[in-house]
């Protein structure tokens, strides 16, 4: 199994990143490899740029971490780890799959997701509103 590891510094609590990345709904505002979000049943569907997940299974440690595990999926499992500096957080997201092929774009993914994530933040910090975010504004060129 192959395991893909990215970290990045935002500068907020582990509590209002944990939210964020715990609010299922918001994530295709702020996530730029997610563009849509589904409920059924139990478990949540994704429409993402390497295709369709599958969240079956999810373990959370409040304001500490986050866990999902997938079916019908290039992934098996992904989450976050929020490790609190003095006036940031540490985020780790962490990713597990069967296919070494998919390294290259899992890590280019994973660098998205994380800029995403951090820009998304930065802006409701300044005060922004989230529905005027513009995940696509705040991306760093390619």
């Amino acid at each position: 199994m192959q395991k893909l590891e990215k970290k990045i510094e935002i500068e907020s609590s582990p509590e209002k990143i944990y939210n964020i990345i715990k609010d299922g709904v918001i994530t295709p505002k702020w996530n730029p490899t997610v563009s849509a979000i589904t409920f059924e049943d139990e478990n949540t569907l994704l429409e993402t740029d390497f295709g369709a997940m599958k969240i079956v299974n999810a373990k959370y440690d409040k304001n500490k971490s986050t866990t999902w595990f997938m079916e019908k999926s290039n992934m098996n499992s992904m989450g976050y780890v929020l490790i609190p500096k003095k006036k940031a957080t540490v985020v780790t997201l962490w990713t597990e799959f069967n296919d070494k092929e998919l390294f290259k774009i899992f890590k280019k993914s994973s660098d998205l997701l994380l800029v995403g994530l951090k820009r998304y933040i930065e802006f409701l910090e300044k005060g922004g509103n989230s529905d005027h975010y513009n995940k696509w504004e705040f991306l760093p060129p390619t």
